[in-house]
């Protein structure tokens, strides 16, 4: 009975910090390369042709509900007016008591620098919805160690049961290559801006802004061999960083890739700082890359990834579990450029087509 009377008390702790950090954190993800327009509004339209990206997200089991995550996201490249646009939508419920409704529009204007070398630099517009379920709530000032949940109301004041909200999002993002002993390597150096208006999301109607969140990334590819036939498969390795900083918070992803079409793998570490608290994880990522239809017309990308987290009450969690689809279809495009006219503002693109483009 004792054991059981802890588990509950652990579960309804987890429930109330969860609820606390949710209103000052944004969904973030293991793969997040696959979601690249949440991630960096100046990624919309970076690949040619319309991309459609599925993202799915399941962590905490611990907590009654758990937290899932549900996005999509589209794109589509114009080479006529050197732009790529988009839209990108997602739903976040946890532990069945806070959900969150994300939606946002997207621009890009792609500068060609050089050959080799194009400037992105683009713009998210966003609607948020976030409502919660007062009756599901558990405060902790409801909970006793020894007899679980103490009978009456809590001394907390919620107010609103749904916020809107408006949010502003901006980023750059440099592609560039250069080459190693006659062989490309592709890289991505990003830095994006999001909240920018500082939306207030409180729920008590106490100014509760949310703060700007900063992100960084890196990601290049490096041919490691390369087959004497056209028919041969390519390897290439894929060192990978990201870096978000939000007030008080700072997480690290830091790993390594390997890409052998049409598979790919690879681990990241995760290191988060949460004022005073750390926590630490590992990452374990998996997909495979195909190449569909006639010439190619379209590639359908499926990726699974697992973190394992070390410390902090996340060891109870049971882990975390990211499912990715992300399809592009080569041959659309918004805004065909005129016959013989039209110029190619894409660089990033590989001479083969067994490559595996996961930046």
């Amino acid at each position: 009975m004792r054991k059981l009377l802890k588990s509950v008390f652990l579960s309804f702790v987890l429930i109330s910090v969860c609820y606390n950090l949710s209103l000052a954190q944004d969904p973030t993800f293991a793969q997040f390369y696959q979601f690249r327009t949440y991630l960096n509004p100046a990624a919309t339209g970076s690949e040619k042709g319309l991309n459609v990206a599925m993202i799915y997200k399941n962590q905490w089991n611990y907590v009654p509900g758990g937290f899932n995550t549900y996005g999509i996201a589209l794109d589509v490249q114009s080479a006529r007016i050197s732009s790529g646009v988009g839209v990108t939508a997602y739903r976040s419920v946890e532990a069945k008591t806070l959900q969150t409704n994300y939606f946002s529009a997207s621009y890009a204007y792609i500068a060609r620098i050089s050959k080799n070398i194009n400037l992105h630099i683009g713009i998210n517009g966003a609607f948020l919805n976030k409502s919660i379920d007062r009756s599901r709530l558990i405060f902790t000032d409801q909970l006793d160690p020894e007899v679980g949940v103490v009978p009456g109301g809590s001394s907390t004041n919620i107010v609103l049961r749904k916020v809107n909200m408006f949010d502003l999002d901006a980023g750059v993002l440099l592609r560039f290559r250069y080459d190693i002993h006659k062989r490309p390597v592709h890289n991505s150096l990003g830095f994006a801006v999001h909240h920018l208006t500082r939306p207030d999301e409180s729920f008590e109607n106490i100014s509760t802004k949310i703060p700007m969140r900063f992100t960084v990334t890196y990601g290049a590819i490096f041919p490691v061999s390369r087959g004497k036939y056209k028919r041969s498969v390519d390897f290439y390795v894929s060192p990978v960083f990201k870096f978000d900083f939000q007030e008080k918070l700072r997480v690290y992803n830091a790993g390594m890739f390997a890409t052998f079409k049409p598979i790919y793998a690879g681990a990241m570490y995760q290191f988060n700082k949460f004022s005073n608290n750390s926590t630490h994880g590992l990452i374990f990522v998996g997909g495979i890359d195909w190449d569909l239809g006639k010439d190619n017309l379209m590639t359908l990308n499926v990726g699974y990834s697992y973190q394992l987290d070390f410390t902090g009450v996340t060891t109870k969690s049971r882990g975390q579990h990211e499912v990715t689809m992300r399809m592009n279809f080569n041959n659309v495009a918004l805004l065909q450029p005129k016959k013989k006219k039209g110029k190619k503002i894409d660089c990033y693109d590989f001479p083969g087509k067994n490559a595996v483009k996961l930046f």
